[in-house]
């Protein structure tokens, strides 16, 4: 596939020059038949070449002040959002948020997941192949943060694995502070058998991160519960407008993944 994409890059590199050539001498030979003819003389020739220098400068001139002016753009913006995140507790989000989420030409599972992929297609491992978000990975190093918490939703053991896998491949520089995982009633048992840990009605804690019966709207009220951190000193970020603005309700600071993308 690599060398393919190569071939593909280099048959395209080798016709724009080709062209570029093939233009140069059409315009050549052109110039030289109205010499020839005596339409142009040393005049046009030089007035010709001013031009032809006047233009390149000019458009080398608008190509650097668009580049100045989007960089301005999102260097701006990373500084308002590395500002919002300063001294906080981050909970960020991890399918949509800091991954690229993988629907696969359908958005609901014949076989009745709830996260819009077939339970065949997470048994394959089909997290692992999800793209960052870099933008949003980037900001987090920089913030100069209390501590960064994971908070996803799964449904399978196989799930939770890959999750951890491709975090620590493409976040690295990042030191999470701890993971906590989302699981629906319905696969609540799942976890439990593959935990071994008997009956449990609410969370579980294991090497992974801690385990919580419900959705990401539980994750507030856990935080009292344990009094792990305040409320009004937490930043939650996710892609979903439900789980932000039940958020915001109680106390935390939410922002929308579009916050943190140019």
């Amino acid at each position: 596939m690599v060398c393919m994409n190569l071939f593909i890059v280099a048959v395209g590199v080798y016709r724009i020059m080709t062209n570029q050539i093939y233009i140069r001498l059409c315009l050549y030979l052109a110039l030289k038949r109205l010499w020839s003819q005596g339409y142009i003389g040393k005049c046009h020739i030089i007035v010709l070449a001013i031009m032809k220098v006047v233009v390149r400068t000019a458009l080398v001139l608008v190509a650097n002040v668009m580049k100045i002016c989007f960089y301005e753009r999102e260097n701006s913006m990373n500084k308002r959002m590395i500002k919002a995140l300063k001294d906080k507790c981050i909970y960020v989000d991890i399918d949509g948020t800091l991954v690229e989420y993988r629907f696969n030409n359908h958005v609901s599972a014949k076989d009745g997941t709830t996260n819009g992929q077939t339970m065949e297609e997470i048994e394959n491992h089909v997290f692992l192949h999800s793209r960052p978000l870099k933008t949003v990975i980037k900001m987090l190093k920089k913030a100069k943060k209390r501590g960064i918490w994971i908070c996803g939703a799964i449904i399978s053991p196989i799930e939770l694995l890959d999750k951890i896998v491709w975090l620590e491949k493409n976040c690295k520089g990042i030191e999470f502070n701890g993971k906590f995982w989302f699981v629906s009633e319905e696969y609540w048992d799942t976890f439990l058998n593959y935990f071994n840990c008997g009956k449990s009605d609410y969370d579980i804690v294991t090497q992974y991160g801690i385990i919580i019966k419900g959705s990401k709207n539980c994750m507030w009220d856990w935080n009292i519960n344990h009094n792990f951190h305040k409320l009004e000193e937490t930043v939650f970020i996710d892609d979903m407008l439900p789980y932000l603005k039940y958020a915001e309700e109680r106390g935390v600071t939410a922002y929308h993944i579009s916050s943190f993308i140019e």
